[in-house]
């Protein structure tokens, strides 16, 4: 089981976006490989604000509508160890991506309460940066893939994200701000690394630009600074587009919205599917073969 943590300390950079849309890509690339028999993927939420999980699980923006049902045990109560069930008794099948009868694609219900009571507790617990790695173990011979969406910092919930993963992703937007963000988040990524009693296996799978304007003058240079201070590392960029802020709005990722005609096809005609196609890509390509 390969376990993306998508980890950033600065908001505003997509983190959420890119979750929702790389775990539709995994689930289709899986699916077009193997219909009779797809990988799953599982999408974590572990951003108290909630947002990547309420779209995986047909939310609807400003309540707790449709994802989970009063009395319903969620991620932070297990985080917690609030109850003895395994984790496996609550997860759910997302209704994405919305095409070919694709049913690959799975979520551990979440709400915004639970998960900011289990931020609280889980700081002040010297074993509360390890509950998510060890709610995950037993998962490891059901999903392909895991993807943790994480909260816009480095503190305990992506602390929790980045000790349980295989693989790290760092989403970034070419600004001052956005490079300073990064630096600090690869600076995190090392000191985990580094440290034998932490997760030495950690592999840094790339950054992401999630929010392009390459066309722009000032990006077009930060780009070329990027790519020669990290290299490889540099993933596929995608560009700051209409259709994706219009998904995101109608609860849907990229490939749900603008879907394709052609049924064997990932993208379709629109460039923000083209991008985020490339960009899934090139991701799972880098974490199968290490």
């Amino acid at each position: 089981m390969k376990i993306l943590a998508i980890v950033c300390q600065k908001g505003g950079v997509g983190k959420s976006t890119l979750s929702v849309n790389l775990s539709a890509a995994l689930s289709i690339i899986e699916f077009h490989g193997n219909p009779q028999d797809p990988g799953k993927i599982l999408h974590v939420d572990m951003d108290p604000q909630h947002h990547s999980g309420k779209t995986i699980a047909r939310g609807i923006f400003g309540t707790d509508e449709n994802e989970k049902e009063v009395g319903e045990l969620t991620l932070g109560n297990f985080l917690m160890k609030d109850t003895p069930l395994p984790i496996t008794k609550i997860i759910k099948e997302s209704h994405l991506p919305t095409k070919d009868n694709i049913n690959n694609l799975y979520y551990i219900p979440s709400d915004s309460e639970s998960m900011e009571d289990a931020d609280n507790r889980l700081r002040r617990n010297m074993s509360g940066h390890y509950r998510l790695k060890e709610l995950l173990k037993s998962l490891a011979d059901t999903y392909k893939y895991v993807v943790i969406d994480t909260p816009p910092n480095l503190d305990v919930m992506t602390e929790n994200a980045l000790l349980a993963a295989t693989h790290v992703v760092v989403p970034v937007v070419l600004t001052p701000y956005g490079l300073e963000g990064l630096a600090k988040t690869i600076k995190k990524i090392q000191d985990v690394q580094n440290d034998p009693y932490i997760n030495t296996s950690l592999e840094f799978t790339g950054i992401a630009i999630t929010r392009g304007n390459l066309w722009h003058a000032e990006e077009a240079e930060w780009h070329k600074i990027l790519k020669k201070n990290y290299g490889k590392l540099v993933l596929p960029p995608v560009s700051n587009r209409t259709e994706i802020n219009m998904a995101e709005t109608q609860g849907l990722d990229i490939f749900s919205y603008k879907p394709p005609r052609d049924p064997k096809a990932i993208a379709s005609s629109s460039k923000a599917t083209k991008e985020y196609a490339a960009l899934a890509d090139e991701i799972k390509k880098r974490i199968d073969n290490s």
